[in-house]
């Protein structure tokens, strides 16, 4: 069986028992690879081939901004420096003094200002979402395509993203207030949005077979949604089921949404609006993949949900977080082992070399 056929079969719930760990959803902090060099892990090699993953390919089309900004850096110290990125944000950027503070050094950042701001810089920033721009498909396109005909693993395409695009380009705060100050920008941003994606995307899912969509949002924190479920019925649903609707008419069935934080109360509206899969699935935001299982049945592809945290430990955390979820959730399809975002770099790679034996010994 390809890694391909392995993936569509189990994501479609039609192959129990098997396990696949998509290379695609496997996820780690620079720091944390460093550190395993350090520990022996070759530093030559692909990771897809060091830990034996199932390959995935992603197609190279851009929904992102063309042309990005300029980057400038307005002011500096040695402590910090405030400049406007490639997105167009201004931040205040502490200068990190150790490895410690590297690590951390994005989350410090202080967001200053957002490039969207009213219709009239709505109207600015979206020039640089035309859908139509050249550089958005590779110049070898016909070449990548003949590629593909005849391979033996799973081809994914990009979302698009409706609250976390605009909550970058607005700021999170701004998002909030505009929501009640302005809503019919919103609606206004999140109608482009749809016009923008299926316009970028036409030329791939008519010309290209693909198995998968991911979607994007991270848009929930520790306990809940960052905005209420009747905001996303009045403001995302329609607009993903147009979405959808598009994708599935081309006949791409698997389409995943990946969100950070505790996602139960959207995870029914992403799949009235057509969307089928979410990851990673935090266990520190309460997120519980055997009751999703229970709840959910096979109306909802699952990925993640192995709590990061038991891999720091030791082999008996692991072993316990593992058992008390991975046997039940792939006896059923449907499922893909994860951890429930990137590993952290206090998880030594005996850990988590450990961590992938028990997986594959689980569905041997």
């Amino acid at each position: 069986m390809t890694d391909r056929e392995k993936f569509l079969k189990i994501a479609r719930f039609e192959l129990k028992g098997e396990v696949c760990l998509p290379n695609q959803f496997q996820w780690f902090w620079a720091e944390t690879l460093v550190r395993w060099r350090k520990e022996g892990m070759a530093g030559d090699n692909h990771l897809l081939n060091i830990f034996g993953f199932e390959r995935t390919e992603g197609i190279p089309v851009s929904l992102g901004l063309l042309p990005v900004f300029e980057g400038e850096t307005i002011e500096e110290t040695k402590d910090y420096r405030i400049r406007i990125g490639s997105d167009g944000v201004k931040r205040k950027e502490f200068i990190p003094k150790t490895d410690a503070e590297a690590a951390t050094a994005l989350s410090m950042s202080q967001w200053l200002e957002f490039p969207v701001k009213d219709k009239r810089s709505w109207e600015e920033f979206k020039k640089r979402l035309n859908p139509h721009s050249p550089v958005r498909y590779p110049l070898n396109w016909e070449e990548l395509k003949k590629g593909w005909k005849d391979r033996d693993y799973p081809l994914s395409l990009p979302g698009c993203s409706f609250y976390g695009w605009i909550r970058n380009w607005v700021g999170m705060e701004n998002l909030a207030l505009m929501f009640y100050d302005n809503p019919s920008l919103i609606h206004e941003m999140m109608d482009y949005i749809v016009y923008f994606t299926v316009e970028t995307l036409k030329k791939a899912v008519n010309e290209v077979d693909i198995d998968f969509v991911c979607f994007w949002e991270d848009m929930a924190y520790k306990t809940a949604s960052l905005i209420s479920p009747r905001m996303f019925r009045d403001f995302m649903l329609p607009n993903y089921k147009k979405v959808t609707s598009f994708l599935r008419e081309k006949g791409i069935d698997i389409l995943l949404v990946d969100s950070d934080g505790n996602i139960e109360e959207l995870i029914p509206l992403w799949l009235e609006g057509g969307v089928n899969g979410v990851y990673p699935l935090e266990v520190a935001a309460g997120m519980d993949v055997v009751a999703m299982r229970k709840k959910f049945g096979k109306n909802l592809i699952i990925e993640g949900g192995i709590d990061k945290r038991a891999l720091a430990k030791g082999k008996k955390e692991i072993e316990t977080e593992v058992m008390k979820k991975v046997p039940y959730l792939l006896k059923g399809g449907g499922y893909f082992p994860g951890i429930d975002h990137s590993v952290p770099h206090d998880v030594p790679l005996e850990n988590y070399l450990y961590y992938l034996k028990l997986i594959r010994e689980i569905g041997s």
